[in-house]
């Protein structure tokens, strides 16, 4: 009888290896899916917020550009009210000044029109009186810069028979032994009752007038002499030195 020999069994137990769970391979796609997720809303909200503080930091600057834009167009507001107020003082004070200037002219003119009748009145007297002859009513001598002298000259008449004056008039400086005629710039005069003629002239160096003698030449003629220091010393004509004449008097 044969005898087979039957393998012995050993004693170390084969084991088989450990399989991962099945749950977790499962649940993988879903973890990744998560990872993604946060990582996709950290990157987002880091997006937002970063847009967000530049809405914020863009939206301080417009605020303080629109300030700027506000205060500019404030002050101009209070410049433009300050011309206002200034304007409308000075049309006030000008329509004051014109109200007085116009009340001034209207009692200028009254004044005129009661001098006028009273001269008027005064002149018929006269005329029933004879009148009164041809004669210098006044002689008036301003000194100017330059050596130049202003006249003016007055000349009045009272005609019964209403004539008209005419003739031509003669000025003379009489002084150290000479006699200088007084260019005038408007020598003729023709007139009913009264007549001023202005004139100016510049001396001759180092020249003293002692006297001023005026000769009117027409009709019976007047020959009228002055003192020097006799001439009135304020006269209401303008002295620009532009209007004098650059005329010596001339010597006869």
């Amino acid at each position: 009888m044969s005898l087979v020999s039957q393998p012995h069994p050993s004693n170390e137990s084969t084991v088989p290896p450990r399989k991962p769970p099945v749950g977790w391979r499962s649940q993988l796609p879903l973890y990744a899916a998560l990872a993604l997720l946060a990582s996709g809303g950290f990157g987002m909200g880091y997006l937002l917020g970063h847009r967000q503080g530049l809405t914020v930091a863009g939206f301080d600057a417009d605020a303080k550009e629109l300030a700027q834009i506000v205060d500019k167009q404030k002050k101009s507001l209070d410049s433009m009210g300050l011309a206002l107020n200034t304007a409308t003082q000075e049309r006030d004070i000008a329509v004051d000044n014109a109200n007085d200037l116009s009340a001034s002219l209207v009692r200028a003119r009254e004044a005129q029109t009661q001098a006028e009748g009273l001269s008027e009145a005064f002149r018929a007297k006269l005329r029933e009186r004879g009148g009164l002859s041809l004669s210098i009513q006044n002689l008036a001598i301003r000194p100017l810069p330059s050596n130049a002298y202003e006249y003016v000259l007055d000349l009045m008449q009272v005609s019964p028979a209403n004539r008209r004056a005419s003739g031509k008039v003669e000025i003379h400086l009489v002084g150290d032994g000479q006699v200088l005629n007084v260019p005038m710039q408007n020598s003729s005069y023709n007139f009913e009752n009264y007549q001023r003629l202005t004139g100016r002239w510049t001396m001759p160096n180092n020249f003293n007038p002692q006297y001023i003698e005026v000769y009117l030449r027409g009709g019976e003629g007047v020959v009228q002499r002055f003192a020097w220091q006799r001439g009135n010393q304020s006269i209401e004509s303008s002295a620009l030195l532009s209007e004098i004449p650059q005329t010596m008097a001339n010597a006869n």
